[in-house]
């Protein structure tokens, strides 16, 4: 069984990997929320980017960068680097209506919503901003702080991210935006922890398909 390295490049990991065990396998095992469904390559689900390396498919057929792999399916050969993987948001996240400085709207659905005191972090186009939940009247989040930024979403018709994140948020991890149309890079959030970060990017992404959200460690920038 040879020792190799995956490199996941739009969530700054890389994990130590085998020949013998598919990648989805070995990506769970590692904790990472990957996106998954049939297991045997059709349902494109756990489908990423191959940047660079070579795999061979559970049918034989070999694969070398550039290519798109199910990772379900896929064997390495050699070092891997991969990117845009497929993540299911770790915590729950809400993409909300914004209706004054303080408050939010949920969506209708059984979705369960977040709790009086929770922690949260508001996923806006260009920033994200910490508050915390005051109250809670049917679908109606009240915040603690007002934020401006609500009204300006709220007036450009765009909706609001809503991420429960853990007060022990911080860390060494920063999330980027990438914006395809203009090729404009935007700082969102400084200063995070993997796992928060890992949520907000899955978050972000489930939201807009347009633009590149790519977790980097700060060291690394």
């Amino acid at each position: 069984m040879a020792s190799l390295c995956l490199t996941v490049a739009d969530t700054a990991l890389s994990l130590n990997i085998n020949d013998s065990d598919d990648l989805l396998k070995q990506c769970l095992a590692a904790a990472l929320p990957v996106a998954r469904s049939c297991r045997n390559g059709n349902c494109g689900r756990c489908d990423c980017q191959l940047e660079s390396g070579t795999v061979v498919l559970r049918n034989g057929k070999v694969i070398t960068a550039p290519a798109t792999i199910a990772l379900c399916i896929s064997h390495a050969r050699s070092d891997l680097r991969i990117a845009k993987m497929p993540l299911n948001s770790i915590a729950q996240h809400w993409r909300c209506e914004g209706l004054n400085l303080r408050q939010l709207q949920l969506p209708a659905g059984r979705q369960s919503p977040p709790q009086r005191g929770d922690m949260v972090a508001l996923l806006l186009r260009n920033s994200v901003l910490i508050n915390s939940v005051e109250a809670l009247a049917g679908r109606i989040i009240t915040l603690q702080d007002p934020c401006p930024d609500i009204e300006q979403h709220k007036n450009k018709q765009l909706s609001i991210g809503l991420l429960n994140i853990d007060r022990e948020h911080h860390g060494d991890f920063a999330l980027w935006c990438h914006g395809n149309s203009n090729e404009h890079t935007q700082l969102l959030w400084r200063g995070i922890n993997q796992a928060t970060g890992l949520a907000a990017q899955a978050a972000y992404r489930h939201a807009n398909n347009s633009d590149d959200y790519q977790l980097r460690k700060l060291n690394s920038q």
